[in-house]
């Protein structure tokens, strides 16, 4: 089943935990498969929040107490009958604060040290993505794809060609390109990938794209070197 496309507020919320740091393990991975799935995405939202977090980083600067503060009030209450007396009381109230402060810390360490209860996790489904790149002014195509329910989508650019069409293979261990059809220049394009081929689609494995005549589609094996190609990575 498709995810739910990610409202306004639920994306900036993820690229804004993502730029801070915040998340790690399946909770890291959820936020990037959710991100990839959004066509409304661009790595330029994670990298606008840290150049926002970084100028609030500039404006606070951690100031320790002067070391004689509590010297300095004792010795501007001055001489006087009243001075013993508020002395005494503020010696009682430093000490009292002190002490508060040492309890506060002594409780903060013993929750940290308290086993919390397990909070029961949903395990997200893996999805497959790649980055199928070609020369530095070529094509490129971000593909993501669902075990779960065999889909395969692709948002490929600048491919450009009047007469041939992309076509998409698999490339696993074994070395031999299986096709997975035509693609669109473009545009996104969505593949129910063959049941046979979906154990193919593993980590490590090459997703390829070449250009091939329409007709005959799919082919049994490409006639020309690829124009853009990526290895698969599990998240």
């Amino acid at each position: 089943m498709a995810d739910a496309p990610l409202t306004p507020e639920e994306r900036d919320a993820l690229t804004a935990e993502l730029a801070l740091g915040v998340l790690d393990g399946d909770a890291r991975a959820a936020a990037l498969r959710s991100l990839l799935a959004d066509p409304d995405f661009a790595p330029g939202m994670i990298d606008a929040w840290e150049h926002r977090l970084a100028a609030l980083y500039d404006d606070y600067v951690p100031v320790a107490p002067p070391g004689a503060l509590w010297a300095g009030i004792e010795t501007r209450l001055g001489e006087g009958s009243l001075r013993e007396p508020v002395i005494r009381q503020l010696r009682r109230w430093r000490a009292g604060a002190l002490g508060a402060g040492a309890i506060a810390a002594s409780l903060a360490f013993v929750m940290l040290l308290r086993p919390s209860a397990p909070v029961p996790l949903s395990v997200p489904a893996p999805v497959a993505v790649a980055q199928m790149v070609g020369a530095s002014d070529g094509p490129m195509i971000l593909a993501r794809y669902d075990p779960a329910s065999g889909d395969l989508t692709l948002r490929p650019t600048g491919i450009g060609s009047d007469t041939l069409a992309p076509e998409l293979w698999i490339i696993p261990a074994d070395g031999k390109p299986r096709s997975l059809g035509l693609i669109t220049d473009g545009a996104e394009s969505r593949i129910v990938v063959d049941p046979s081929y979906r154990p193919l689609l593993t980590e490590g494995a090459t997703l390829a794209v070449t250009m091939e005549a329409m007709s005959g589609a799919p082919h049994d094996a490409p006639s020309s070197a690829p124009i853009a190609a990526g290895k698969i990575s599990l998240l």
